[in-house]
């Protein structure tokens, strides 16, 4: 039994690697514009944003990775710069030209509020592929001590 599982281990591992470089990768750039909603909304203004993403394929479906982006929402009242930096593990669901997407991660935030936090994040939204065209709108929050950030984006970018 030993030998056995000595010698399926080394070639599940093998076939994983092999299976692994052989997918297909996908990288995003992305710009847009947010909206702060609910605690946020009161003090944060419309805002921007600029980001990234990096895919692979695991299955015709499926593409997992990782998403970074950066949003700003303009100043509170005493000239603090709100925005926040999320770095987040990404899913892709793909059905024709369109995909689902759920992340989770880190953010590093200032509200008007909490101050500046770094603290666990989540996004979630649909995205449309037309060629390299891509536009996004998605939901992020991020679970603050006094209530969430949280904000709708809506993007639009180059996917290659």
């Amino acid at each position: 039994a030993m030998t056995r599982r000595n010698t399926i281990l080394p070639f599940f591992l093998l076939m994983t690697l092999l299976a692994a470089t052989a997918a297909t990768a996908g990288t995003g750039l992305f710009g847009g514009v947010n909206f702060p909603t609910g605690d946020f909304n009161s003090g944060a203004s419309t805002g921007w944003n600029v980001g990234g993403y990096y895919t692979v394929e695991m299955a015709p479906i499926l593409d997992i990775g990782v998403t970074a982006g950066y949003s700003d929402f303009g100043s509170d009242s005493s000239g603090n710069s709100l925005n926040a930096w999320e770095i987040q593990g990404i899913g892709h669901l793909k059905i024709l030209f369109l995909k689902g997407y759920l992340g989770m991660g880190i953010a590093n935030y200032r509200s008007p509020v909490d101050g500046r936090n770094t603290k666990l994040a989540w996004q979630m939204g649909v995205s449309a592929q037309i060629a390299i065209i891509e536009g996004r709108l998605g939901y992020h929050q991020i679970p603050a001590d006094s209530g969430s950030v949280n904000w709708l984006s809506l993007t639009a970018g180059v996917a290659f």
